[in-house]
């Protein structure tokens, strides 16, 4: 009797460790796809793992590229005056203008050319694209 009993508790035991294994592995899941969402621009962002960056992905990405080569502090890219442009089909050209201020309170206009490659990927992170070339200049 004793033996049955000790069997049927160890046989319980069991059952129950693979229920928490379960649960464990699903709440990963969860915590994986959560991040995801929230690391992405929403829904659509999620769902679409293979969709191909459109000008304003490009656009987004260039003014990243280009804020670093800025000298003076307080820029601003204009969101709506851009020229897109494809060269291939993951090779994109942006053009476009920068107006930023100086520490006299100057504004100054400097236009530049950004030619990317987007390489595959999440195309919100920088990292997932290269830069081919920047043209800049000053007005």
């Amino acid at each position: 009797m004793t033996q049955t009993y000790l069997n049927e508790k160890q046989h319980k035991k069991k059952r129950a460790m693979k229920g928490v294994y379960a649960i464990i592995i699903v709440g990963i899941a969860f915590v994986f796809i959560m991040i995801k969402f929230a690391t992405s621009g929403g829904v659509s962002e999620v769902l679409s793992f293979s969709k191909m960056p459109n000008a304003d992905d490009a656009y987004k990405i260039a003014t990243e590229f280009v804020t670093p080569t800025i000298r003076d502090g307080n820029i601003s890219f204009p969101d709506d005056k851009y020229q897109f442009g494809k060269k291939t089909d993951s090779v994109f050209i942006i053009k476009s203008y920068v107006l930023s201020k100086d520490s006299r309170g100057q504004t100054n206009r400097t236009n530049f050319e950004v030619i990317l490659k987007y390489n595959g990927g999440p195309k919100f992170l920088k990292k997932n694209w290269d830069l081919v070339d920047i043209n800049e200049t000053a007005e």
